[in-house]
């Protein structure tokens, strides 16, 4: 059986578009991204891919997961760690012969320095649907950090 499967590119970059830092890591989708996409095929929910998050786990989270880890500091607030995903930030291509290829590409621009950053994960609303750990990032106010997700949804035999 195929499965739905995703992979992450985060990209940093400083004033002026010098890259200072580049981090890609295999996508786990979690219950809560299953069940966001049962609902949205079942009429349930009509919930999309709402927001980008960032947290500080340093394993892949258990399939129950729900939520990203949130940093050590617990003064950084929680509107700090993430970034909404427009409709203009998704392309779908169905041309491939085996899978529909569900791109994702949007900009988080940090509010606050976050140190040792190691995961991130795409959310529906409250649902979180994925998470991808990857090596200690940190993100500092006044750089473009870029996301580049892409989820291959397999489809015939």
């Amino acid at each position: 059986m195929r499965r739905i499967r995703g992979r992450l590119r985060l990209d940093v970059r400083a004033r002026g578009g010098r890259l200072i830092a580049r981090r890609t890591g295999g996508n786990a989708v979690l219950r809560g991204g299953a069940e966001l996409v049962a609902r949205r095929l079942s009429g349930l929910d009509a919930q999309p891919i709402s927001a980008v998050g960032v947290g500080f786990g340093v394993e892949a989270a258990d399939a129950g997961a729900s939520a990203l880890t949130p940093p050590a500091d617990s003064s950084v607030p929680a509107a700090a760690l993430s970034t909404a995903v427009t409709p203009d930030d998704v392309t779908v291509r169905t041309d491939r012969p085996d899978a529909v290829l569900l791109s994702l590409a949007t900009v988080f621009h940090p509010t606050v320095t976050l140190t040792d950053v190691t995961e991130a994960g795409l959310f529906g609303g409250d649902r979180l649907y994925n998470q991808v750990a990857f090596e200690p990032v940190t993100l500092d106010v006044g750089q473009d950090v870029t996301f580049f997700w892409e989820i291959d949804f397999p489809y015939g035999h």
